[in-house]
Order: C-alpha cells, then sequence, then structure tokens
C-alpha cells in the first residue's frame, strides 16, 4: 500500500511539473474592485486557483462536521460516566458479597 502511495504521488508530481512546463505563458491578473494587476504564469494562476478551492472546500467540511464532532464528544464522556457508574456499582456489589 505504501508503495502504490509512492507511485501515485510520483506520478501526481509529474503531471503537475508537466502541467507547469507547458503553461509558462504569462498572464495579467486584475482583483476587480482594487487597482491592482498581477503578472504570473498561467500554470500559477490555475494551481493556484485549485488550491484555494480545496482549502475552501476543506474548511466547509470542516464546518460541517462540527455538530457530528460535537455530539461524539457528548457520547464519549456519557459512555466514560456509565462506565464510571459500573464500576462504583459492581465495586459495591462485590462489598457486599
Amino acid at each position: 500500500m505504501k508503495y502504490l502511495n509512492t507511485v501515485i504521488g510520483a506520478l501526481v508530481a509529474l503531471l503537475v511539473i508537466l502541467f507547469a512546463v507547458s503553461n509558462r505563458q504569462a498572464v495579467t491578473v486584475e482583483l476587480w474592485p482594487f487597482p491592482y494587476q498581477l503578472a504570473l504564469s498561467l500554470y500559477a494562476v490555475i494551481l493556484l486557483a485549485v488550491l484555494l478551492g480545496f482549502i475552501a472546500g476543506a474548511v466547509g467540511l470542516w464546518l460541517v462536521g462540527s455538530a457530528k464532532r460535537r455530539e461524539l464528544r457528548r457520547l464519549r464522556r456519557q459512555v466514560r460516566d456509565m462506565e464510571h457508574s459500573l464500576a462504583r456499582h459492581q465495586m459495591t456489589v462485590n462489598q457486599t458479597k
């Protein structure tokens, strides 16, 4: 499995490098309400857009999962409290024997 991950990672890296080499043209990026212009390579603009999309998706998933994580923490506390209660009950039962 580790070998497969290494091979897939190397292939993805090779594809990104080939993409970057074949898209070296300079483009001007204007950020509309601002009077700024950036001259970047086309591959940099596209890879930056992909990276920003990945980060936005990861943040969105993290926010959506917060309710599930909160419920999981509550259930773990409840299980821990019930285990402690059961242990105390078993100790009292064993002491009465």
